[in-house]
């Protein structure tokens, strides 16, 4: 089963933050190792580096994206996609100030909520602590300057 937290940062954040990935990944696994007092301060670095998750933008697109297959439910703000004849489930949980997705089997079903969201916004970065995986749903584009 593979776990991962969805964070929607900050556009500043994030292009000053591309290729340095594992400098935002460490905040996110020391909240996970913090002391109660440590936790509070981690959340609060977290919380003003992100944007609080656009709930009815994301109910919407994927609605839009997924309604019309018979392997989605939606349950208020739980998304499941259980792909049982290419051995893949995920489930999307939409939070306030980020998404939760558990997966199960292949990655095609989370693959398939992690492209509709790269559409909605370049700036999604997925954290999972458990297998110390991390990076951008949809790579940060720099700009060149000649």
């Amino acid at each position: 089963m593979r776990h991962y937290q969805l964070y929607l940062l900050e556009e500043d954040v994030a292009q000053h933050y591309f290729g340095q990935e594992s400098k935002l990944f460490h905040l996110f696994l020391e909240r996970t190792m913090a002391t109660p007092e440590q936790k509070t301060i981690l959340e609060m670095q977290i919380d003003y580096i992100s944007k609080p998750m656009p709930g009815l933008l994301l109910q919407q697109k994927m609605l839009s994206a997924f309604s019309h297959l018979s392997t989605y439910t939606v349950y208020k703000h739980i998304h499941v996609l259980d792909l049982t004849h290419q051995e893949s489930c995920a489930e999307l949980l939409i939070q306030k100030q980020h998404l939760t997705l558990t997966s199960t089997g292949e990655i095609e079903a989370e693959t398939m909520f992690f492209e509709v969201l790269r559409k909605i916004d370049p700036c999604f970065f997925a954290v999972n602590t458990e297998a110390h995986r991390f990076g951008w749903l949809s790579p940060i584009k720099q700009v060149k300057f000649v």
